[in-house]
């Protein structure tokens, strides 16, 4: 593994959440869970560069990273469509996603979560806050295409503490 500038893969990790999106992972109460991302990405925040997640509160990974706030973000820079769609369509409140749907958990460098081994680019988060998504702050448009059913996001920011290459 070698190390690389959050800044010199920036393009490649935005492009990659425009096309398919990228792998968040979680640990909590010795449980790994993966997720697909397609909203969020790299921001810099009280002088540090941090990671946005997006995570609807809804869904079984935000207990997990109300738990745990430390995460991985997992960019895979080959096609693994199939495996994004199931991350992103079943719960781990039912399956475990990482047995037997093509993805391995791995054990991070830096935090208590799993990366996803297939992914050739790695990021590594600790966490320094999370923001509730609030209704009234919205645009009506904006709130009547994404939350029709009122199911908000939290935001969970996260310091990156190691971005790296698989060799």
């Amino acid at each position: 593994m070698h190390a690389v500038p959050v800044n010199e893969v920036a393009n490649i990790i935005a492009g990659q959440m425009k096309n398919g999106g990228v792998f968040l992972c979680t640990r909590a109460d010795g449980r790994d869970n993966v997720m697909t991302i397609g909203w969020g990405g790299l921001t810099v925040f009280f002088g540090e560069d941090c990671f946005l997640v997006p995570v609807r509160t809804s869904r079984y990974t935000y207990g997990m990273l109300q738990k745990n706030g430390e995460f991985t973000v997992s960019i895979p820079l080959h096609d693994m469509r199939r495996e994004l769609g199931v991350a992103g369509s079943k719960s781990a409140r039912e399956v475990d996603k990482f047995s037997g749907f093509g993805m391995t958990a791995a054990p991070a460098q830096a935090v208590n979560a799993p990366v996803v081994s297939e992914c050739e680019l790695q990021i590594e988060c600790t966490p320094l806050g999370s923001i509730p998504q609030t209704a009234e702050l919205l645009n009506q448009d904006v709130l009547d295409r994404f939350y029709a059913s009122r199911d908000m996001h939290t935001f969970f920011l996260g310091k990156i503490v190691r971005c790296y290459y698989k060799d």
